[in-house]
C-alpha cells in the first residue's frame, strides 16, 4: 500500500508544499490517520478486500457526462421492460397462465437459455436503486422477486425438486448429467444469473425475500451436485456454468453457512483452471465469456478459503490475458474465443471484443485492485477497457440504450447487431426492445448501472481517485464530500473540490502510465513543486511522475479546497505483437478510430451472416499526418491510403465503418 507519497521506480517519495514534517512508521508510509474511518460496504460481490476498500454505490453520484447519459438511457430501459413479459416463460414452466407477449432472441420460449435476462434485470434494478435511490427501481425489483418466489414455492407441485427456479424444466439438468449435451445450452449459467440477481436485490435494494429465494435455490444446487463424483462433475463443467461458484461464495459470505462454500468448490473446472494455477498460458481455443467468470470465482474462493492456488489462478490469468491476449481497446477474443498468445494482426475481425468479456475482465480487475491499491497498471487497464469499449457499446441515439454485441477491429468494422446470431437483423440497429435479447443485452443492464463503482476507492489513510469521471463521492463516516469535475478525455484536467465537510486524510490521484510528462498539480491556486523526501512524510506533499504513480496530498481538507491536476497526453502508436507494421493510435488512454466510410453497414455490402468476408485489407496510415484539429469534442485529422480521414475516439464511432489498426510507417525496427 502507498503511504504518504507515491511509490516510484526507485522507491523514493516525492514531496512538495513543505510544512511540518511528521515521521512515518519504521516500515515506511503513513501511520493511520485517526480522523478518517472506514465502514464495510457489506456487499459480498465486492469481496473481502473490497468490503473496506470500495465505496458503497450510494455514496458515489455521477455528474453530467457521457457516463451519466449512458446510465440514464439504461435506466429508462430497465424501467420500460414489462416485468410480466420477462416472467412469461417462468410462469409457463410452472404451469401458470400468462397473457404476456413472449419475448424474442435468446428469451424466446423455445430457446434453451430463456430466463437469463430476468436475472440481469434484477441486478440492474438493484444496482440502480443503490446508486440513485430511485424507489421505482426497488418496487419493480420487489415485484419480480415476489413472483419468482411464488413460482419457486410451486416447484414440488409441478414435479420439480424443492427450491428449483428457472424458466425451463428441471429435466435439462437430467440431460446434462446424462451427457446429452445437445439437449441443453448452459443450464447452470441460468442458475447463476438468478442467484446473482437475488443477492443484489437483497444486499443493494434491501428486499429480504430475495435472500430466501437465493438460499432455497443454492440448497437445490447443493442437493443436485452432492451425489456426483469428481469425474462426473468435471464432465458437467465442460458445459457453461457462468459465475455460479462466485455467487455461492457470496452466499457463504452473507450467511456463514459452510455448505455453500463446499458447493462452490465442486464447480472448480480443473482443465481450464489448473494450467492457470501453474502460470501456463493455455487460453487458446477456450471461449472467453464462458471462462472469465471462473477466474472471478477463483478470486472470491481465495478470499473465503485462503487457498493460495485460487489466488494464483486470478493473478496469473490477469497477467496472461491482458498481457498476451488483449487488443488495444482492452477487449479480447475473436469469434468469442482466445487464439494463440500475442496474435493481434492475424485475428482482426468484426467479431472481436464481445462486450460481456470486457465487462467480466474489468470486474476481475476491480477485485484485484482492492488487494493492492498502489498498482496503477490494474487501473490503467480498467480505464482502457471502460473508456474505449464499455462506454462505446451503447448507441446514444437510442432512448433505451441499445448495445452492440461486438466491438469489431477489422478494417471498416461496424458496431451493430450480432448478425451471426441474427442473420436477418438490421445491421444499422444495435438492438431492439424485445426481439434481440442476447447475453450482451442482458449484461449491459448491469454495465451502465454500475459505472460509478470504481471511480474511487479508499483505505485507512484516505481516498483514491482511480478514474477521471465527473462525480461526487461522499465519505459518510467522516462527513466529507468530494466533487470531481472534468471534461476528460477531451481535456486532460480534473478538479477535485471539497463540496462539504472537512477531514484529515490523504487524497491520492492516479498518474496513469500513458501520461506524456510530469503532471501539474495546483492546490487552491498554488502550484505544488516536487521535492524528494526520504523516509518521512511531509504535510501537503505531492508524489507523482510520468509513467505511472500517484499524486498524494495529505492535509486537513476543508470545504472549498480545490486540487487541480493536469495529466499531459500525447500520441502513441501500439504495435501488434505478431506484426509490428500493424499499429493502433492512441491519445492518452483513448484509442482513435479512423472514419473510413460514410455508408451504412448494409450499403457497404456486408453479408448478413459473414461480416468477415468484407474486404479487410488494412489502410496505410501516414503516422506523421495525425494531428489534433478540435479539442471539444476530441477530433484528429490524418492521411490514410493517400486520402484525408477524420479520427475520433473509438467509443464515439457508431453507425459508420471505422478502422482501429493500420499499416503505418511509424515502425522503427
Amino acid at each position: 500500500m502507498l503511504g504518504g507519497g507515491a511509490i516510484l521506480g526507485g522507491g523514493a517519495l516525492l514531496a512538495a508544499d513543505s510544512g511540518s514534517v511528521r515521521p512515518g512508521p519504521s516500515a515506511g508510509g503513513l501511520d493511520p490517520i485517526p480522523s478518517y474511518h472506514l465502514a464495510s460496504t457489506g456487499y459480498a460481490p465486492d469481496g473481502t478486500a473490497g468490503a473496506r476498500a470500495a465505496f458503497p454505490l450510494g455514496h458515489v453520484r455521477l455528474l453530467d457526462s457521457a457516463f451519466a447519459a449512458n446510465q440514464q438511457r439504461n435506466f429508462a430501459y430497465l424501467m420500460f421492460l414489462d416485468p410480466d413479459r420477462m416472467l412469461h416463460t417462468f410462469r409457463l414452466n410452472y404451469g401458470q397462465p400468462s397473457a404476456a407477449q413472449p419475448c424474442g432472441g435468446w428469451e424466446s420460449p423455445d430457446i434453451k437459455v430463456r430466463g437469463h435476462t430476468t436475472g440481469h434485470l434484477l441486478s440492474g434494478l438493484a444496482l440502480s436503486y443503490a446508486n440513485t435511490g430511485d424507489q421505482a427501481a426497488k418496487a419493480k425489483a420487489a415485484y419480480l422477486v415476489a413472483e419468482l418466489a411464488r413460482l419457486q414455492a410451486l416447484a414440488p407441485a409441478v414435479g420439480y425438486s424443492p427450491g428449483y427456479l428457472s424458466a425451463f424444466p428441471e429435466q435439462f439438468f437430467t440431460a446434462l448429467e446424462s451427457g446429452q449435451y445437445q439437449d441443453v445450452w448452459s443450464p447452470y449459467y441460468m442458475i447463476h444469473k438468478y442467484l446473482a440477481g437475488m443477492i443484489d436485490a437483497y444486499q443493494l435494494a434491501g428486499i429480504d425475500q430475495a435472500l430466501d429465494v437465493a438460499l432455497r435455490l443454492a440448497d437445490w444446487v447443493d442437493r443436485r451436485t452432492a451425489p456426483l463424483s469428481y469425474q462426473h462433475m468435471q464432465a458437467i463443467l465442460n458445459v457453461e456454468f457462468g459465475g455460479l461458484p462466485e455467487s455461492l461464495a457470496n452466499l457463504y459470505r452473507i450467511t456463514g453457512a459452510e455448505r455453500y462454500l463446499a458447493t462452490a468448490q465442486r464447480f472448480y473446472h480443473a482443465s481450464f483452471l489448473d494450467p492457470l494455477a501453474a502460470g501456463e498460458d493455455r487460453l487458446a481455443g477456450w471461449q472467453c465469456n464462458i471462462s472469465v467468470p471462473k477466474v472471478i470465482a477463483s478470486l472470491r474462493m481465495w478470499e473465503e478459503t485462503g487457498e493460495a492456488k485460487y489466488r494464483d489462478i486470478a493473478e496469473n490469468f490477469w497477467s496472461i490475458a491482458t498481457g498476451h491476449h488483449a487488443y488495444v481497446i482492452g477487449g479480447m477474443g475473436d469469434h468469442e474465443h482466445w487464439g494463440p498468445p500475442d496474435v493481434v494482426a492475424g485475428a482482426l475481425s468484426n467479431y472481436n471484443c464481445e462486450g460481456c468479456v470486457t465487462y467480466n475482465t474489468l470486474k476481475l480487475t476491480r477485485l484485484l485492485h482492492f488487494h493492492d491499491q498502489s498498482r496503477t497498471d490494474l487501473l490503467d487497464f480498467y480505464e482502457r477497457g471502460l473508456f474505449n469499449q464499455m462506454l462505446g457499446t451503447q448507441d446514444p441515439a437510442s432512448p433505451h440504450g441499445y448495445v452492440c454485441y461486438y466491438t469489431g477491429l477489422s478494417a471498416g468494422a461496424v458496431k451493430r447487431q450480432p448478425l451471426n446470431y441474427f442473420p436477418n437483423g438490421d445491421p444499422d440497429i444495435y438492438a431492439t426492445d424485445y426481439e434481440t435479447f442476447t447475453c450482451d443485452n442482458a449484461t449491459a443492464l448491469e454495465t451502465a448501472s454500475k459505472f460509478a463503482d470504481t471511480i474511487y476507492s479508499r483505505d485507512a489513510n484516505g481516498v483514491y481517485v482511480n478514474l477521471f469521471v465527473p462525480s461526487e463521492v461522499s465519505c459518510a463516516d467522516q462527513g466529507i464530500t468530494l466533487r470531481q469535475t472534468t471534461d476528460f478525455p477531451d481535456d486532460p484536467v480534473t478538479r477535485l473540490t471539497v463540496a462539504h465537510g472537512s477531514a484529515t486524510m490523504a487524497l491520492r490521484v492516479r498518474v496513469p502510465g500513458w501520461t506524456a510528462a510530469a503532471p501539474t498539480v495546483v492546490l487552491n491556486g498554488r502550484q505544488l513543486h516536487d521535492t524528494v523526501v526520504h523516509d518521512a512524510v511531509v504535510d501537503d506533499a505531492v508524489a507523482g511522475a510520468d509513467g505511472g504513480g500517484w499524486i498524494v496530498v495529505t492535509r486537513r481538507w476543508h470545504q472549498g479546497d480545490e486540487l487541480t491536476v493536469t495529466l499531459p497526453m500525447g500520441l502513441a502508436f501500439t504495435q501488434a505483437p505478431d506484426d509490428p507494421t500493424v499499429q493502433a493510435v492512441s491519445y492518452g488512454p483513448v484509442v482513435l478510430s479512423g472514419l473510413t466510410g460514410t455508408r451504412s453497414a448494409a450499403d457497404a455490402g456486408y453479408p448478413a451472416d459473414a461480416a468477415d468476408e468484407a474486404p479487410n485489407t488494412l489502410p496505410v496510415l501516414d503516422a506523421a499526418s495525425v494531428r489534433r484539429t478540435t479539442a471539444q469534442p476530441m477530433t484528429f485529422q490524418a492521411t490514410a491510403d493517400a486520402e484525408p480521414i477524420t479520427m475520433i475516439p473509438v467509443a464515439r464511432a457508431r453507425h459508420e465503418p471505422y478502422t482501429v489498426y493500420w499499416y503505418t510507417d511509424a515502425y522503427i525496427p
